[in-house]
């Protein structure tokens, strides 16, 4: 019936996911993933997939974007597209439509994921406690992360805009790196590093550091070059990256206290995945001065699902 049927969306800056729920599970046979270029606006996309998959409608949705959620119309924060819930509501046939922040959905996944979905990056002998908090970390085409807290009376999940937090930078060599990703713009911000555009300028400065041209590579072109060890610069680069990272990451983790565990995701941070096993990562997220010891005890896992933040919108649905 169409009426029993729910529309879960993940609207990225690059992409939209969509898939079918019932029961609040998504159907897996359902899910579909379009490159937002390929569409003028948000309820074209939204149109297109229920014409391919031949649903005429949808009884609710709940729509994870990839920006502030502030109202029934949302900007989002790295694509023109404008998401306004009684337009999607009119392509629906439907007028319960919810719009929630992508790493809220994120965060409402986590107990949803396939545990072969959850690759170790960081194990400490120390077992985390069941029910202390955990946090979603992501770079993509931007950076942002997400909270997840337990209370006698259910779950509660925080929503940020991480990515437009200041940058640290903790050597000459990062202070360099700071000062060139903020020329022009008055200062660096996290996600100006972490994300892909970020990785693309990384490159750019390390190549200039190596008195070498940059080639136009994208970044995923530098991923997967540093990946294969073809290309020194795109080393360095995915290095330096993961090293930001974990820096990055393990401020989070002090300022969220999630003893229970860091979960990262994003297509750039799967795309370097195997530096994350590197002493890059590790020593950046566990120097934290006199907090060390608490950092290191935390563990730190990789989601490698790129469709989560579906499972996450399925479990909001009333």
């Amino acid at each position: 019936m169409m009426n029993s049927i729910g529309l879960a969306a993940d609207i990225g800056g690059t992409n939209a996911r969509l898939a079918l729920v019932e029961n609040n599970e998504v159907r897996r046979d359902s899910i579909v993933r379009y490159a937002n270029s390929e569409f003028p606006t948000p309820e074209a996309a939204i149109a297109s997939y229920l014409r391919e998959i031949g649903q005429k409608g949808c009884s609710q949705a709940v729509i994870a974007v990839a920006a502030p959620i502030e109202g029934p119309s949302v900007e989002m924060t790295n694509h023109p597209w404008t998401l306004n819930s009684s337009s999607i509501g009119r392509v629906l046939g439907s007028a319960e439509i919810r719009f929630i922040n992508d790493f809220e959905a994120l965060a409402h996944s986590l107990g949803k994921i396939e545990p072969e979905r959850i690759k170790p990056v960081l194990s400490p002998e120390a077992t985390a406690p069941d029910k202390a908090s955990r946090l979603v970390v992501g770079a993509g085409t931007g950076f942002n992360a997400a909270p997840l807290y337990f209370k006698a009376n259910g779950l509660i999940v925080g929503a940020g805009e991480c990515g437009h937090s200041t940058l640290p930078a903790t050597s000459s060599t990062e202070l360099d790196l700071w000062s060139y990703l903020a020329r022009g713009r008055g200062r660096a911000s996290v996600e100006r590093a972490l994300s892909g555009n970020g990785l693309r300028e990384i490159y750019e400065w390390q190549c200039l550091r190596s008195g070498t041209a940059a080639a136009p590579y994208t970044s995923a072109e530098i991923a997967q070059r540093a990946r294969e060890e073809t290309d020194p610069n795109c080393v360095a680069t995915a290095r330096q990256w993961v090293t930001l990272l974990g820096r990055v990451v393990g401020d989070l983790a002090l300022i969220f206290l999630a003893r229970g565990g860091i979960f990262l995701t994003g297509g750039v941070t799967r795309a370097l995945s195997q530096f994350l096993d590197s002493p890059d990562f590790r020593t950046a997220f566990c120097a934290k001065g006199r907090q060390s010891k608490l950092v290191s005890e935390i563990p730190v896992h990789l989601l490698d699902d790129d469709f989560a933040a579906l499972s996450g919108c399925a479990a909001q649905m009333r």
